[in-house]
């Protein structure tokens, strides 16, 4: 397809660009129960890949595909198998990270075109989106305001959060997110990812707090730590993860009655997915409570 690239701008032939990288379908493909997942604005229909559109020109998308490969060998896969992983990473990390967050705020902005924002808001928004490809594109060397922050996720055992959602490992484990999250104190481009959530900086008074997570612009160590969302965020999650909840008792019992049988059917596959590994997480919590009503 010809096109225009969203990112350098090039009048040129354009590439199917995953927004959430590639290998992340693949792998939550091969670890979930039926071989299958489904995106919640479809969640009736089984789906082989996740969302991709029209977006790149041929050098961007092999820009970005360089930075998910390291991600993927380096981190994503090491930390599905160790959560107190250790290690170290590059200036790559940043640049990964830096394009998950332009991914997100691009389609974001593009998908709500139409919603009444105020200016000096949308103008904000714009300032950020060039600022990051700017990064991206190598015509920057520093993020500025624009930092990007890595949260691992891991099981949560026991919490003094009150009304924690039912499905929260479930959530925290295999979902996959896009959003733009603003508040008193700031506007983030949230991007989750299976274990790990992205949070891009467009404005925030809470930079110190979140220092913990902020990604080194030429490198720096990954290791378990204290890490602090922004003022908020907690709630943000919850009514989240609440809302995939309420999404999945959407689907219809037929179909259920088919993963059912798919289930008694291949036991032995199913106790061996990572989906079946979350639910019993969830089931170990919070027990009957964290199945279908």
């Amino acid at each position: 397809m010809h096109g225009t690239c969203k990112l350098c701008k090039k009048d040129t032939k354009l590439e199917l660009s995953h927004f959430i990288p590639k290998f992340i379908g693949k792998w939550l493909k091969k670890t979930s129960i039926t071989g299958y997942f489904r995106e919640g604005n479809q969640i009736n229909k089984r789906q082989q890949d996740i969302a991709k559109d029209y977006w790149l020109c041929g050098e961007c998308e092999d820009l970005f595909s360089n930075w998910e490969r390291e991600f993927s060998i380096k981190i994503f896969h090491p930390y599905m198998n160790d959560s107190n992983l250790v290690t170290t990473y590059g200036a790559w990390l940043s640049k990964f990270t830096a394009s998950l967050s332009w991914r997100t705020l691009t389609y974001i902005r593009g998908k709500n075109i139409n919603e009444p924002k105020p200016k000096d808001y949308l103008d904000t928004i714009s300032k950020a989106e060039h600022g990051l490809a700017k990064f991206l594109l190598g015509e920057s060397s520093n993020l500025y305001e624009y930092e990007q922050h890595l949260y691992p996720l891991d099981v949560i055992g026991s919490t003094s959060i009150q009304d924690l959602p039912t499905n929260i490992n479930r959530y925290f484990l295999r979902t996959i997110a896009m959003d733009i999250v603003g508040n008193s104190n700031g506007i983030y481009i949230y991007t989750k990812l299976p274990s790990f959530i992205i949070i891009g900086v467009i404005k925030t008074k809470q930079s110190k707090e979140m220092r913990a997570s902020r990604i080194s612009i030429s490198g720096g160590k990954i290791s378990p730590r204290t890490f602090t969302f922004p003022e908020g965020f907690d709630g943000y999650i919850i009514d989240s993860a609440n809302k995939v909840s309420d999404t999945y008792n959407q689907i219809p019992k037929e179909q259920l009655a088919k993963i059912d049988k798919y289930v008694i059917d291949n036991s032995e596959k199913v106790t061996e997915s990572k989906l079946f590994e979350a639910i019993v997480h969830d089931y170990q919590r919070f027990g009957q409570k964290s199945f279908r009503k």
